[in-house]
């Protein structure tokens, strides 16, 4: 959001879930929990510190290359989570603390090229979080 200009603005909206609103969500998910399908949003959800949700509807594109170079210019500190994601409309980057990813982003182009969506998540995550993430299974089903 610090690198877009005040005309640029308008066309982003910005929200952020805060680490206590994650943890209220993941109780009542828990506290709910009836079926095993709500295992999945449980378990992703306590890995979860907080999140961050950028989106556009319009100049996708240039919000999309804008992101990409962003993610080069600290490419000390983030790092594709697998190289095959780079060419694609959809990578994700992170960057861990050992073994532990501590935080995730994830770029997204519309197919049209004019919707853009930046999710950024903090916390615990580790591969079987991002095995769950990208697959909706828990390991082991």
């Amino acid at each position: 959001m610090e690198q877009c200009t005040a005309e640029e603005e308008k066309d982003i909206q910005c929200q952020t879930i805060s680490p206590k609103m994650m943890e209220k969500l993941v109780e009542v998910i828990v506290s709910e929990k009836d079926e095993k399908d709500e295992e999945i949003p449980a378990y992703l959800f306590s890995k979860l510190k907080s999140a961050r949700i950028v989106t556009s509807t319009g100049h996708g594109k240039r919000y999309f290359r804008k992101a990409e170079e962003l993610m080069e210019k600290n490419k000390n500190r983030f790092t594709p989570w697998r190289e095959d994601t780079l060419a694609k409309s959809d990578p994700i980057f992170v960057r861990k603390h050992g073994d532990v990813i501590c935080e995730l982003v994830m770029l997204n182009l519309a197919a049209d090229k004019k919707g853009f969506t930046i999710i950024n998540f903090t916390g615990d995550m580790d591969e079987q979080f991002m095995q769950t993430l990208s697959s909706g299974k828990l390991p082991d089903d």
